[in-house]
């Protein structure tokens, strides 16, 4: 199975993570990693300021200490970006936390925070399969456990709002992730087909203002998530039903409209052609009259008249 918290895995957050400081110095880094040094080392990366959070197993650290318990009255200063590597599922109080080291951000500041996806492929397939294991969970000294619904519902509580967000995805084959569990098909299709069974770790740079009141983000986890999909996805299929029916009606609307229109033109044609036809077959009638023996008789007959007419006068 996949573990999360594999050596390269920290190092590919790390990378994530100083991307979005934007070769920006002025950066504090708080990690839960003891091994911190050693990654920055193996990655050519370099970090003036970092501090460790004091956990029971980080006494033999030679890292600086950062006990959240007493983070108002530490000495640290004021910095452009706070990177928070891993360490918010290791705080008592992750809402108190983000406020309380928000304090220690310049006028613009950014949080960089990395979390583990606790809902990724390989930890849903554990727990159905039963298995609670520590370590197969990454579950080890951890006090909270994240998902993107629960951190967008801490973001509000805090009043902050992501700005970017990246995604560590498992690579790996699902067959290779799996192969210990055996599933029906029907649940691990279920499983895999929500879009964030692949994400391994949530890297995300969070600034001061939320977008949406904690309360909404509150009723909407109310919600199972796949009864909502499913409904939507029902109501747009009603709607699209809708839609297309009355685009079907308009199409069969306008076909028989055009076929009156074009009725009309053709008969308006023959029409015309039966006019002209029998304009022309009158002026031939007409000029074979004028042509005529009677038509003559008739002209020197009205000559005649008019002469007589004439001479009475």
């Amino acid at each position: 199975m996949i573990h999360p918290n594999k050596p390269d895995l920290q190092k590919q957050t790390l990378r994530c993570e100083f991307e979005l400081l934007a070769n920006n110095d002025n950066a504090l880094l708080i990690t839960s990693n003891p091994n911190i040094s050693n990654n920055l080392s193996e990655l050519n990366l370099s970090q003036d300021t970092v501090l460790l959070l004091k956990r029971t197993s980080d006494s033999a650290s030679n890292l600086q200490i950062l006990d959240e318990n007493n983070i108002e009255s530490s000495d640290l200063g004021t910095f452009q970006f706070i990177i928070l590597d891993d360490v918010l599922e290791y705080t008592v109080n992750p809402k108190l936390f983000l406020t309380q080291i928000s304090k220690f951000l310049e006028k613009d500041g950014n949080i960089i925070c990395s979390v583990s996806n606790f809902t990724n492929i390989a930890n849903r397939i554990a727990i159905f399969d039963g298995d609670f294991n520590n370590s197969s969970l990454d579950l080890e000294g951890k006090l909270n456990y994240f998902s993107l619904d629960n951190i967008l519902l801490l973001l509000s509580e805090t009043n902050f709002s992501i700005t970017h967000l990246t995604r560590i995805t498992n690579d790996d084959d699902s067959n290779q992730t799996t192969k210990n569990y055996v599933i029906p098909t029907e649940t691990f299709d279920s499983i895999t087909n929500d879009f964030e069974s692949s994400t391994l770790r949530f890297v995300f740079s969070i600034k001061s203002g939320s977008v949406i009141e904690s309360s909404m983000r509150k009723w909407l986890l109310e919600f199972p998530k796949y009864k909502v999909t499913e409904k939507m996805h029902s109501i747009l299929a009603d709607i699209r039903k809708k839609h297309e029916k009355t685009i079907n009606y308009h199409i069969q609307t306008n076909r028989e409209q055009y076929a009156i229109i074009k009725h009309l033109k053709e008969t308006i044609i023959e029409k015309d052609a039966y006019a002209e036809q029998f304009v022309r077959a009158k002026d031939i009638q007409l000029e074979e009259l004028r042509d005529s023996t009677v038509f003559k008789i008739l002209k020197i007959f009205d000559k005649f008249r008019n002469k007589k007419e004439i001479e009475k006068l």
